[in-house]
């Protein structure tokens, strides 16, 4: 892949972003891809084509992946006119080098149909709806400011005739890990069928986004129809990461098929399907904060 460095080229779902000099984005799908048929476009089985687990592998100096830990269909309340589904995933950032780190990333599932003729599934609720904050940290800053001037007749007399002065300034500034989600459309088209959340790493510290992120999605739907998932990961990484690992072509993940007739996973906890709306998806939801170890040699590498 090429990186793209120049502010024209970035992703407008990362518009708004400040970019640093040594920040280079990328999309989950450019890694490095090998021949052809390497085995990094994730494909459903032909003979168990639903609900596949593991919907993205990539390996680098950091390993992505998104997993689907749970998925559960039924109907929204026993006095509910419409079915439901529970989706739980995982993503996972896992370094393989030290000194390697994701500092940004824009997480977006897209719901959507297998035959134009059914109804449009919703996104009805997501887990870390909103802005979330972890790793908070605090730092004092101290600016020193000074000048020159030439002192007076009543004043007293240096060998150079001037003095300087110099004023300390201090300040303490805060910063921290966020995570923020929410609901969106496509193409201006309600209903909501995107649920997209973005991780921004502490700047301060240098720590990464979370290692770790467990999401939950409640779709709303009007039909049994089968319909898909479509997983989308777009990142922004350390330089050395990117210069490292992050080319190559761009392989094409299936979508997810979800089958409304499956029976519920339950590996997390034992669902009601007869009433998936009831069911708290802030409690499905975690997130694991990233650990750097840094070596000396290659903290002074970054330093230069």
């Amino acid at each position: 892949m090429q990186a793209m460095s120049d502010n024209k080229n970035v992703d407008p779902l990362l518009a708004g972003v400040a970019l640093d000099e040594e920040i280079d984005v990328f999309d989950v799908a450019m890694f490095e891809s090998g021949s052809e048929g390497s085995g990094f476009h994730t494909k459903n089985n032909p003979k168990d084509p639903h609900q596949r687990r593991e919907v993205i592998q990539r390996t680098g100096a950091i390993d992505i992946r998104c997993s689907v830990l749970d998925v559960v269909h039924g109907v929204m309340s026993p006095e509910s006119d419409y079915w439901a589904t529970l989706m739980v995933l995982q993503f996972r950032f896992d370094p393989q080098k030290r000194m390697r780190r994701i500092t940004e990333a824009s997480l977006e599932l897209l719901f959507n149909l297998t035959d134009s003729s059914n109804e449009l599934p919703e996104v009805e609720a997501i887990s870390f709806d909103g802005n979330y904050s972890l790793l908070p940290s605090k730092q004092s800053e101290s600016t020193t400011v000074g000048g020159q001037g030439t002192l007076g007749a009543t004043q007293i007399v240096t060998a150079s005739g001037t003095a300087k002065w110099e004023r300390t300034v201090t300040r303490e500034t805060s910063d921290k890990t966020t995570v923020s989600g929410g609901k969106f459309v496509v193409d201006n088209i309600p209903p909501n069928r995107i649920a997209k959340w973005t991780l921004l790493e502490n700047k301060t510290l240098k720590s990464g986004i979370p290692a770790s992120l467990q999401v939950a999605v409640r779709i709303q739907r009007q039909d049994e129809a089968i319909f898909t998932c479509m997983p989308t990961i777009r990142c922004k990484a350390d330089k050395w990461t990117s210069i490292e690992s992050f080319f190559g072509k761009v392989p094409e993940d299936d979508p997810v098929l979800l089958n409304p007739e499956r029976k519920p996973t339950n590996r997390l906890m034992v669902y009601d399907a007869d009433n998936i709306g009831a069911i708290d998806l802030q409690a499905l939801g975690n997130i694991v904060p990233t650990t750097l170890i840094r070596d000396a040699e290659q903290e002074k590498e970054e330093a230069e």
